[in-house]
């Protein structure tokens, strides 16, 4: 692990506000300071929620959830249904929780 003694090099950069708004929401969510957002960022690529244990189980709970509707959708599939609207509308939800719940 890096210490803080070792960081010697000091970059500055600018946002707009929203640009900056947008950081400062997603160092909540992940519970950094945005110091140390920008940083894992910038060497990483992608940043985890802290509290991984609570977002671990709400995770599977989730996974569970999307898992009951994938197989729904295989089973009307498999039974000869055609690819209706139900179905589509199935998948939609699914992309849409994985997008607001899962993504930074």
């Amino acid at each position: 692990m890096e210490e803080k003694a070792k960081r010697s090099v000091k970059k500055s950069f600018r946002f707009t506000e929203n640009e900056w708004s947008q950081i400062i929401s997603k160092c909540e969510k992940v519970g950094l300071t945005p110091s140390q957002y920008l940083q894992k960022v910038a060497t990483t690529g992608r940043v985890a929620k802290q509290d991984c244990l609570k977002e671990k189980q709400k995770y599977l709970a989730q996974i569970s959830r999307i898992s009951t509707g994938i197989n729904m959708i295989a089973r009307r599939l498999d039974s000869g249904n055609k690819f209706d609207s139900l179905t589509l509308n199935i998948l939609l939800q699914i992309e849409q929780k994985v997008n607001n719940e899962w993504l930074l």
